[in-house]
């Protein structure tokens, strides 16, 4: 027999016998557990009665009447049914408020100096909104076209009105006019630098559409004006996200049908400045605007805007207050300046 042959005999393994008993040791220490905790449960059911007697009486001695939970029990371990419970006296904070009238006079101080500040915050938007007026009015006035645009604070903000007379859209028409390219161009840069939001409306009169238009209603048309002045800012560089453009026909109109200056007054195009304060700082900004005087352009307050609910007259400016009966102070509270007051439908 070879050498190699020996050594792979010599370490040849052999195939372990498998122990089939190896759950005994399981059972048994299961078996063990069991009777350590029977063991546990016997040592418990055996008390010391005199040792437990004697806990009982310490504790009943060694624990003061006031701090019994139950009075009528002569401790812990006897509590019965008392009569009376301990009144506890919670750590006072500060003064108790003994009537309602006392809560109400609180409540009220709360609320006054919200609008205290409210009002404040309504003031320096006001003011905001001058300089945002002031802006624009010196841009246009640079170039001749003042007269072009009305400005006038509601709930939403700022409102730069843009008559769409001849100047800006012709009749029945979306598409702007050269004149009023100039106007936008000229208001678009200064709306860019703003952090509000603009929100373009078109507006037309009560005349409704004829059948050759190329528009289906006056809503579509309102639309598609709105949608033509969005579609310039955004060349212009204003974000799109900034941008919102809405049609509503004659269904906001700043006069009433029965005015003279509903048919011009209310074919128009607003760029509103959104106001981004509080609903109850928004509801404070016409009432601030007509109470505090403007050293810029005049803001047109001689209308019944429906929007708003809101009816003021005349037209605020440097000069004061000016009624609108005669034909210029019409045409100028309308938004149009004199020599294009005529020959107006949408």
């Amino acid at each position: 027999m070879s050498a190699a042959h020996k050594r792979r005999h010599k370490h040849e393994e052999h195939e372990e016998h498998v122990n089939h008993e190896r759950w005994l040791v399981s059972y048994a220490d299961m078996l063990t557990v069991l009777m350590a905790l029977f063991i546990v449960l016997f040592a418990l059911s055996q008390i010391d009665q005199l040792k437990f007697a004697q806990f009982k009486d310490g504790l009943s001695k060694g624990t003061p009447d006031s701090s019994q939970a139950v009075s009528g029990s002569s401790g812990v371990m006897d509590v019965t049914n008392g009569n009376s419970v301990v009144q506890v006296s919670p750590y006072s904070t500060g003064q108790e408020l003994t009537t309602s009238s006392q809560v109400q006079q609180i409540a009220q101080k709360i609320q006054t100096a919200q609008t205290a500040k409210d009002l404040t915050a309504a003031k320096a938007e006001v003011q905001d909104y001058r300089e945002v007026e002031k802006k624009i009015d010196a841009a246009l006035t640079a170039k001749g076209d003042q007269d072009q645009v009305t400005y006038r604070i509601t709930a939403d903000g700022l409102v730069v009105g843009l008559v769409a007379d001849n100047v800006f859209f012709a009749n029945a028409s979306a598409d702007v006019e050269a004149k009023g390219r100039e106007v936008l161009d000229t208001i678009a840069p200064i709306l860019a630098a703003l952090p509000n939001d603009v929100a373009v409306q078109g507006h037309t009169n009560n005349l409704p559409l004829n059948g050759s238009a190329r528009y289906r209603d006056n809503w579509d048309l309102s639309s598609a004006r709105a949608n033509t002045v969005v579609t310039g800012f955004i060349g212009h560089g204003i974000a799109p996200v900034r941008l919102s453009g809405t049609g509503y026909a004659d269904s906001r109109p700043l006069y009433p049908d029965s005015d003279p200056k509903a048919l011009t007054g209310n074919r128009r195009v607003d760029l509103v400045v959104a106001s981004p304060s509080s609903d109850a700082v928004k509801a404070l900004l016409p009432e601030v605007a007509q109470q505090t005087e403007s050293n810029g352009p005049a803001e047109l307050t001689g209308t019944t805007d429906t929007e708003t609910g809101t009816s003021t007259t005349g037209t605020t400016g440097t000069t004061g207050t000016t009624g609108a009966t005669g034909a210029v102070s019409e045409d100028v509270s309308a938004g149009i300046a004199p020599d294009i007051a005529t020959n107006v439908a949408h």
